[in-house]
């Protein structure tokens, strides 16, 4: 039978199962201990980094819902945002929620939704455009700061920043609805017979006419104002104070064969509900809104040889421009 010897010392035999030698007491196993680097993982979610360390990205997707639920709700502005974009701030509380409990896809989840934020951003424009670069910043830096798996800086970086565009996004709404200076005054026509005026984006100009679109001609108590950008895109704003029997569907018949109904909400001066309109059978893009209001049938219809989105965003800043004065000849 074959006999062991202690390789220190080499006394031999050394008894079966023995750890150290009797000789010189020295251990012939040492313990070795191996250290890993494991992400933390809370309540048998995913591992991440984004749910490893989950506080700053989930406070700026909290910030960013608050700031998207004060919008569409017109707490600072008059937007008159669709309510189904309540969706949105909805979706990032759930988000924040979570990454909280790395629960569900809470890895990958806060850079889809910033994804989502710039669509909304994109699809929704508002006139205040230090508004919408700012949430469109917010939305891009979730991104950035939750995609593949970011480093410590990159994450608190970027939810940092994230935050803090959204706090300016929310502060420029109120902001952006005063009057221009001086040297960035824009466009506007009006007619004050009627009691109409309209504040122009840059870059437009009155009309004298518009192909493709016919209104009515202008009457003592009906304005009409034509406006256009020069580069294929024109509109015109009504107002008629007194308006006949089914005045909309009248302008309506004028401009294309079919008019549909679209998911989005025209924003003010229109009342709360007031659908936007697609009219098919013209040529080019055509989006319009019509209401009957307290002061008259207000109308607004825009014509574009560009695709149908920007022809939306468009109708969206050109009807935030129009505001209804006091009726020259009322009470």
């Amino acid at each position: 039978m074959a006999e062991t010897a202690c390789p220190y010392c080499a006394y031999s035999p050394i008894p079966s199962g023995a750890d150290d030698c009797p000789r010189c007491h020295r251990r012939f196993v040492l313990d070795v201990r191996e250290d890993s680097v494991v992400t933390a993982t809370r309540l048998g979610g995913l591992t991440g980094a984004v749910t490893a360390s989950p506080v700053p990205i989930a406070i700026a997707l909290v910030l960013g819902a608050v700031a998207w639920f004060l919008r569409v709700l017109d707490v600072f502005t008059s937007l008159h945002d669709p309510v189904y974009l309540l969706a949105v701030p909805a979706l990032l509380v759930a988000g924040a929620a979570s990454v909280m409990a790395a629960a569900g896809p809470a890895k990958h989840l806060p850079a889809v939704l910033g994804l989502v934020c710039m669509a909304a951003v994109g699809l929704w424009l508002t006139p205040v455009a230090l508004h919408n670069l700012a949430f469109g910043a917010f939305g891009a830096l979730i991104l950035i700061a939750t995609v593949s798996e970011p480093s410590s800086v990159r994450l608190k970086g970027g939810a940092a920043l994230a935050s803090l565009a959204a706090v300016v996004g929310l502060a420029a709404l109120p902001l952006g609805t005063g009057k221009p200076r001086d040297g960035a005054r824009l466009a506007s026509i009006s007619d004050e017979g009627v009691g109409l005026r309209w504040d122009l984006p840059a870059g437009w100009r009155q009309a004298e006419s518009l192909e493709g679109l016919h209104p009515e001609a202008p009457a003592a108590r009906r304005a009409v104002l034509l406006a256009t950008n020069g580069d294929g895109t024109g509109a015109l704003l009504v107002l008629d104070r007194e308006p006949a029997d089914d005045p909309c569907a009248r302008l309506l018949a004028d401009v294309g064969a079919a008019v549909l109904k679209t998911p989005d909400e025209a924003p003010s001066p229109f009342p709360r509900g007031t659908t936007v309109l697609e009219v098919q059978g013209s040529a080019g893009a055509v989006r319009a809104a019509c209401a009957v209001t307290p002061n008259g049938m207000l109308a607004i219809v825009v014509s574009s040889t560009g695709p149908s989105s920007v022809v939306e965003a468009t109708l969206r800043v050109l009807a935030n421009g129009a505001l209804v004065l006091a009726d020259p000849k009322g009470p």
